[in-house]
């Protein structure tokens, strides 16, 4: 994949998608005996009900399904030119975002692939895992995709 390509993935993934949150704008917790504050300076889900959310645990990502659909060929030529293997084997998004050198694109691009019928994203909540045990599964990298065929993504119903 050559930097130009990134650089287009990056152009689709800013033009059709958009990291949602689904908590407060700030929140504090305790990790180890730190006390950690977080800001999350996205809009809530809730302010963008134009998009299709994706709940990818960690966080969700808005969908404008009109524009991932006009993406959808230029989106698939960028697949098809992936650096190695690693979208036919389920990847993760830590995998993904090494690739790219962003795992929030790597987020960003699994929901676009889900609703543009490319891959199924499976998440721990959707395996079953809720609350602590969910959060921590997704954040050592249990986010990934399944069934994308590199090859036959371009003969699929849009």
């Amino acid at each position: 994949m050559t930097e130009f390509s990134i650089g287009k993935l990056h152009q689709i993934l800013e033009t059709c998608t958009v990291p949602l949150r689904k908590s407060s704008v700030v929140e504090q917790r305790e990790t180890a005996g730190l006390q950690v504050t977080e800001i999350n300076a996205m809009p809530h889900v809730d302010e963008r009900p134009d998009l299709m959310a994706i709940d990818l645990d960690i966080l969700v990502v808005g969908v404008n399904v009109t524009e991932a659909k006009k993406h959808r060929q230029a989106l698939i030529a960028i697949l098809e030119e992936w650096p190695n293997d690693s979208l036919k084997s389920g990847p993760s998004y830590i995998d993904v975002g090494a690739d790219l050198g962003d795992q929030g694109m790597a987020f960003q691009l699994f929901a676009m692939g889900e609703v543009l019928g490319l891959w199924r994203v499976i998440t721990p909540t959707r395996l079953g895992l809720s609350g602590k045990d969910a959060e921590y599964a997704a954040g050592i990298g249990y986010v990934l995709i399944a069934g994308y065929k590199m090859g036959e993504a371009s003969d699929a119903a849009e």
